[in-house]
C-alpha cells in the first residue's frame, strides 16, 4: 500500500505540474488541436514518468551540483518501499483500510462507467438505425440526445434536421466521430476509475472535453458567424440527461464556445506558448526519473572475471521476519537488486539467487550456485528476536561457515573485508567478530567456495528497523559489500601462500594451468608478475588461480615432477585430474638440494595414485553430490543419443519408453554394478547398459566434502517418431 501512496502522490505532483502550464499558457488558446494532444500526451506522462528511474552514478564524497540535489528530492522519498502485509488472519491496519476504500471507491465509478455503456447500448437497440457513409444515424425521443459515440450519432426528433440550425448540429456530431472524440473520452474515464483521488485528472478530463467542443465548433461553423452559431443554441431544447463518455451538444458551457470565436488568430502568439513546453517536459522527466547513485569503491579489482551470487534470503510463501507489515524477504530482494544495479566493475560477475518474489529452498540455492559456478557466495538476511527480547540486541553480524567447510578460511577473509568497509560507512554497530552457529547454516555449510550470510540488523528492534527501512539504507549496505567483495578479491581470491598450495589434494582439482610473464600479468596485473599456478577445483566449478609469488627465488620457468618422474609442460596437458593425490611446490635451497641444477627456478611435485573410499568398502545410496557424467547433462545427452544412433535400426516398438540403469560409480570414477531396473531384455536396455559400462570415467560422488563411491540411477528415454 505504501508503494501505490507513494506512486499516487508522484502521479498526482507530476500532473499538477503539467495541468498548471496548461491552465497559464495553453487555457482558452486557438490552436485546440496541439491543446488536445498535449493533455492526453500529460496524462501519458503523468503515469509514466514515475515508473521510470535514470542514475547519475558519483564517487563517495563527491559534491552534488544544487540543481541536482534539488530534482533528487523528489525521487529520494522511495529508495526502499516494500509492501505491507500481516502474517496471518483477518486484521485490519489504517493502511488496509484505505486501501479498501479506495478499490471500493474504483468499483462505484467502474459501475456508472459500465451503466452508461448499457444504456447507450439500450438505446441502439431500441430506435431505428439508419446507416449512411459509414455513421449510424439513431432518431430517439431520449432525454440528452443529440450526442455522438463512436461512430453512431444519437439525434433528438424534436431537431428538424433540415433546417439550417439542424444541419449545423448534424456537422458538429460528425466532426466528434472523424476526430475521434469517443476514444479520448474512454481513455480519460478508464483513468479515472483507478487514479479518481487526483484532481488534477478531473480538471484535465474537463478541458479535454471542452477542447472537443472547440474542434466541433469550428467544424461546424467554418464562416465563424457568432450570430448563426447563439442562434443555433437558442433555438434547441436543453436535456436533463448526459453521458459522461459520450460528445453531447449541450454540455459544455456555452461562454467559452462564444469566445473562442472572439480569439486573436496571431500565429506567433500561439508558436512562443507551445515551445515553452519544450523546457517543462524535460523539467518534469528529470525531476521524476533522477536518481542519484553513489559508486566506486577505494579498492578496483582488476583481476580475472568471478562470478559472485548474491543469495535474497527467504522469498515466496516464505516472508521470513515480519514487523510492522514489513516483510523481511522483500528487503533482502531490495538490497540484493542494489549490488547488482551498483556494481560496474566489468571484473565482477553479479547473480542474484532470485530477482522476484519466488520459493527457493537452501538447496535450491546451492544447485544455482553451482551450476553458475559461483566463486564467492553472499546471503542477505535481516535478524530478529523473539518477543521478551525485542529491543533487546542491535547491529550487523555476518556468519561463516563452521570449521569443517574446506573454505572456512577464505570465507573468514571475506567476511572480515565485508565488516571493515561497514566500519566506514553504517549507523548501527558492526560486531567485529564473525559468528558461526552451533547447529551451522545449510547455505555455508553446503558451498564448495568462500561464503557469508549478512544479517543487516534486528528488524524487531525499533533503532534498526528505523534505519534498515529508511530510505537510502539498501544503497549503503550494497555499496559496503559491494567494497567488501573487491578489497577480498583484489587480496585473497587470486593469491595463496605455497604453504597453502602444499594442502592442495585430489579432492578439489579438476586441472591444472601455468602461466608466465607477460602471460600471467595480462591475466592477473602486476600483482602476479612473477608467474601464475592456477587449478581448478572440482565440485567448486570454480576456478581458484595460485599466484606463486616472488620472496628469494622466482618461479619464472618452474620444473614439473610427477611421482618423482620429470616431464615438460605440454606433458602437464595429459595429466588426468581424477590420479592427483598432492601437489607441492618447492623453491630456492629446497628446490636445488633435492633436483639439483634442475630446481633453480623451482619445482611443482604431483604425487598421483589410485583414490580410495573415505569410507572403506562402503557404497553410498544418498549422497549430497551425485556422481556426474564428464561436462555434464548436455555432455550425457550428446553421448548417450550417439549411441541410440548406432543402434536405431534395432529397436521396435517395445522399446520406446525410459529405461533406468543402475549402477555404481567408484572414487575413481569407473563404473562397475551395471545393469538394468527396468524395460528389462529390450534393445533399449541392452544399449543402455553397454553404453554406461564402455563409456567414460564419471565424476565421482562426494559426501561431506569427500569423494566417495555411490549407486547411481541412470534415466535413458527412446520416444516414438512422428
Amino acid at each position: 500500500m505504501i508503494t501505490l501512496a507513494w506512486y499516487l502522490l508522484k502521479v498526482t505532483i507530476c500532473s499538477g505540474i503539467l495541468a498548471t502550464y496548461y491552465y497559464l499558457a495553453l487555457r482558452n488558446k486557438i490552436f485546440h488541436r496541439w491543446n488536445r494532444f498535449y493533455l492526453l500526451a500529460a496524462i501519458v506522462l503523468a503515469l509514466g514518468v514515475p515508473l521510470m528511474k535514470i542514475n547519475i552514478l558519483q564517487k563517495p564524497g563527491t559534491e552534488t551540483g544544487t540543481v541536482i540535489r534539488m530534482l533528487q528530492t523528489i525521487t529520494a522519498s522511495d529508495e526502499i518501499i516494500v509492501e505491507y502485509s500481516r502474517n496471518s488472519g483477518l486484521q485490519l491496519s489504517l493502511e488496509k483500510m484505505i486501501a479498501v476504500i479506495y478499490l471500493a471507491v474504483s468499483i462505484v465509478f467502474l459501475s456508472l462507467f459500465i451503466m452508461g455503456i448499457y444504456k447507450i447500448s439500450r438505446l441502439k437497440r431500441l430506435y431505428p438505425e439508419t446507416r449512411m457513409n459509414g455513421i449510424s444515424f439513431i432518431s430517439t425521443d431520449a432525454r440528452g440526445t443529440p450526442f455522438s459515440f463512436l461512430n453512431s450519432i444519437f439525434w433528438n426528433n424534436a431537431i428538424d434536421l433540415h433546417t439550417q440550425q439542424g444541419h449545423q448540429i448534424f456537422n458538429h456530431e460528425i466532426a466528434h466521430i472523424k476526430e475521434k472524440h469517443t476514444y479520448d473520452k474512454i481513455f480519460m474515464n478508464v483513468v479515472i476509475l483507478f487514479f479518481w483521488i487526483n484532481p488534477f485528472f478531473w480538471l484535465i478530463r474537463k478541458e479535454l472535453g471542452m477542447i472537443h467542443e472547440f474542434i466541433a465548433d469550428k467544424e461546424a461553423l467554418e464562416d465563424n458567424d457568432i450570430n448563426a452559431f447563439a442562434e443555433m443554441v437558442l433555438q434547441t431544447v436543453y436535456p436533463g440527461q448526459q453521458f459522461s463518455i459520450t460528445n453531447n451538444f449541450f454540455h459544455s458551457p456555452l461562454k467559452r464556445r462564444l469566445t473562442m470565436f472572439t480569439k486573436n488568430k496571431n500565429p506567433k502568439v500561439s508558436y512562443v506558448s507551445r515551445l515553452l513546453v519544450l523546457p517543462l517536459a524535460a523539467l518534469v522527466f528529470l525531476a521524476f526519473t533522477l536518481k542519484m547513485k553513489t559508486t566506486g569503491s577505494a579498492s578496483h579489482y582488476a583481476g580475472k572475471m568471478i562470478t559472485v551470487i548474491i543469495d535474497a534470503g527467504h522469498g515466496g510463501s516464505d516472508n521470513g521476519i515480519i514487523e510492522n507489515d514489513i516483510k523481511e524477504k522483500d528487503l533482502n530482494l531490495s538490497v540484493a537488486k542494489e549490488i547488482r544495479e551498483l556494481n560496474k566493475n566489468e571484473n565482477i560477475h553479479i547473480i542474484l539467487s532470485r530477482d522476484g518474489d519466488m520459493t527457493l529452498t537452501p538447496q535450491d540455492r546451492i544447485k544455482f550456485a553451482r551450476e553458475n559456478k559461483a566463486d564467492l557466495f553472499v546471503s542477505i538476511h535481516t535478524d530478529a528476536e523473539a518477543i521478551e527480547d525485542k529491543n533487546k540486541h542491535s547491529g550487523l553480524t555476518i556468519f561463516i561457515p563452521k570449521d569443517d567447510n574446506a573454505y572456512v578460511k577464505q570465507s573468514k577473509l571475506l567476511g572480515s573485508a565485508i565488516i571493515a568497509s561497514f566500519k566506514n560507512k553504517y549507523q548501527l554497530q558492526v560486531n567485529d567478530f564473525l559468528m558461526q552457529r552451533k547447529e551451522g547454516i545449510w547455505v555455508l555449510k553446503a558451498n564448495q567456495f568462500p561464503s557469508v550470510l549478512i544479517e543487516t540488523g534486528f528488524i524487531t528492534t525499533q533503532t534498526d528497523f528505523d534505519y534498515i527501512t529508511k530510505p537510502g539504507t539498501g544503497q549503503t549496505i550494497a555499496e559496503n559489500i559491494l567494497k567488501g567483495i573487491e578489497e577480498y578479491a583484489g587480496q585473497n581470491l587470486l593469491r595463496m601462500d605455497i604453504d597453502d598450495a602444499k594442502a592442495i589434494t585430489s579432492d578439489n582439482i579438476q586441472s591444472i594451468n601455468v602461466l608466465k610473464n607477460e602471460n600471467a600479468t595480462n591475466k592477473y596485473g602486476e600483482k602476479i608478475k612473477d608467474g601464475a599456478f592456477e587449478i581448478t577445483r572440482k565440485n567448486a566449478n570454480a576456478q581458484a588461480g595460485i599466484a606463486i609469488r616472488n620472496t628469494t627465488d622466482p618461479l619464472a620457468n618452474p620444473a614439473y615432477f610427477i611421482d618423482g618422474k620429470e616431464v615438460s609442460k605440454d606433458g602437464m596437458t595429459h595429466l588426468s585430474p581424477n590420479s592427483i593425490l598432492a601437489i607441492n611446490v618447492l623453491k630456492g635451497e629446497n628446490a636445488i638440494k633435492k633436483y639439483g641444477d634442475k630446481g633453480r627456478d623451482g619445482v611443482i611435485e604431483i604425487t598421483t595414485g589410485t583414490q580410495t573410499d573415505s569410507i572403506p568398502g562402503k557404497v553410498f545410496t544418498k549422497v549430497e553430490n551425485e556422481a556426474e557424467f564428464p561436462g555434464g547433462r548436455e555432455a550425457w545427452s550428446q553421448y548417450i543419443m550417439s549411441q541410440i544412433k548406432k543402434n536405431q535400426d534395432k529397436f521396435t516398438n517395445k522399446d520406446y519408453g525410459t529405461c533406468l540403469v543402475k549402477f555404481i560409480v567408484n572414487t575413481d570414477g569407473s563404473v562397475t554394478n551395471v545393469e538394468d531396473s527396468t524395460m528389462k531384455n529390450t534393445q533399449l536396455a541392452k544399449v543402455a547398459v553397454e553404453a554406461i559400462r564402455s563409456g567414460p570415467k564419471w565424476i565421482p560422488a562426494t559426501q561431506n566434502n569427500q569423494v566417495v563411491a555411490a549407486y547411481r540411477l541412470q534415466p535413458i528415454t527412446l520416444t516414438q517418431p512422428k
